[in-house]
């Protein structure tokens, strides 16, 4: 039977743990190890921190840390269809 591709977190990636009675939410504030054995720290809303195995299926990634390159090919992306539009007008 294939295994389900496992989520590598990383550092300011947004999370979700499903307890028993309530969700939590927070941030990854620490990664330990890596592969099978990998851990993550949590800083949940409420200030609190836990460590919780990454392979935990609780812990579920709601959306990753968005780094200041992709933020700016983004931008260059936008300037670019602007300034494409704007030609084509003249």
């Amino acid at each position: 039977m294939p295994t389900k591709p496992r989520i590598e977190f990383q550092v300011g990636d947004e999370v979700m743990y499903a307890g028993a009675a309530s969700v939590r939410y927070g941030t990854v504030i620490r990664v330990i190890g890596a592969g099978n054995a990998q851990m993550v720290e949590v800083e949940f809303e409420d200030g609190k921190r836990e460590l919780k195995k990454a392979s935990d299926r609780a812990l579920r990634l709601l959306r990753r840390k968005v780094t200041e390159e992709v933020r700016q090919e983004f931008r260059d992306r936008e300037v670019e269809e602007v300034r494409r539009s704007e030609t084509r007008r003249r």
